[in-house]
């Protein structure tokens, strides 16, 4: 696969954006700092993406002021305006409703888009995401704004460690680079501190759609604590622990994560079965999330069944296809074309 880079325009000036799949819009928030093709060219991102693609037509964006977009900043970055931002990417890659797929302060301006307009947002990923950095004194978060601004070099050596504790050499200084290219010294800063000053508090409440809140147990860059606290405050939220400790969620294993997101960004409405299917459509769908790595529990959260009705499906499918065993049902299947 390879992606498609276009641009938009937003009050007179153009936002980069990439397309690659075919299917329902997967939509990635503008995080921090980001260039479109550094980050195609990395090889664990690429794989997170063209995994995503397989199901999905996913759509990232570079920020105004970063990466393929334009450079200069006009005014400081808000909240409003990156709200607009997500928006005016959203609709140029077609239109909702779409998932939302938010990491870490990409949260900020998902949330907000998805309370003022819900008609947009079907459903929401947040990666390693806070509603507020209020856990960081100011002195404190002043501090590492002067500090990127004024050793733009050093500070994304720090902060790369900070995003891949357990990274080699090679894999932090490959960050730092990234980090560099991305945005200036003065771009970083600024985003840096709307991130840290931003609050989603008051739209989280508000928001409809159902959510997957996802966080590394170990991650240095946003404590899990603030994952928990993200899922909490919103009403139809799944918090799901993960191990590691990367803030970047194609470092790391990945099973775990992926596990996740096939139950939550599957389609969970009533799937035509194959026509030499002995399996009811419900079936169909129980026996693609077994398949997926997925317990009863997550898969009775993802179909919004009891986890009895999950149990009685499984059974139903073992008898049907004359397995033993979960695994080899789902193997069975597969050869079989039934999933």
């Amino acid at each position: 696969m390879e992606q498609d880079i276009r641009f938009c325009e937003l009050d007179g000036r153009r936002i980069a954006y990439a397309t690659v799949g075919e299917g329902p819009l997967l939509l990635f928030g503008g995080r921090w700092v980001t260039h479109l093709e550094e980050e195609w060219d990395d090889g664990p991102a690429r794989g997170f993406f063209v995994e995503l693609a397989r199901s999905h037509r996913v759509v990232r964006y570079d920020r105004l002021g970063v990466g393929l977009s334009e450079r200069t900043l006009v005014d400081p970055p808000s909240e409003e305006a990156e709200t607009r931002q997500l928006a005016t990417v959203l609709r140029a890659s077609g239109g909702g409703p779409a998932t939302v797929f938010a990491c870490s302060c990409a949260g900020l301006a998902a949330a907000r888009l998805a309370s003022e307009s819900p008609e947009e947002v079907q459903k929401l990923v947040f990666f390693g995401g806070y509603a507020s950095r209020d856990d960081i004194p100011a002195a404190t978060r002043e501090s590492l704004v002067d500090f990127v601004r004024a050793n733009w070099q050093l500070a994304a050596q720090m902060l790369a460690g900070l995003f891949v504790p357990r990274g080699s050499g090679e894999e932090i200084d490959a960050v730092s680079r990234y980090q560099r290219r991305s945005a200036d010294a003065e771009v970083a800063s600024a985003f840096l501190d709307l991130d840290l000053r931003s609050d989603a508090g008051p739209y989280l409440p508000n928001v409809e759609a159902p959510a997957l809140v996802l966080h590394r147990r170990g991650d240095r860059t946003v404590p899990i604590g603030r994952g928990r606290q993200l899922a909490s405050l919103l009403p139809n939220a799944r918090f799901v622990a993960l191990k590691g400790d990367s803030h970047l969620p194609w470092m790391d294993d990945q099973r775990d994560l992926q596990r996740a997101l096939a139950g939550f960004l599957g389609d969970v409405g009533p799937t035509e079965a194959n026509g030499d299917s002995p399996l009811s459509p419900r079936e169909t769908d129980v026996l693609r999330l077994v398949a997926a790595g997925l317990s009863n529990r997550e898969i009775a959260s993802s179909l919004v069944l009891s986890e009895h009705t999950v149990h009685r499906h499984v059974a139903n499918v073992l008898r049907k296809l004359s397995q033993s065993s979960r695994a080899a049902a789902a193997a069975h299947a597969t050869r079989a074309g039934y999933i």
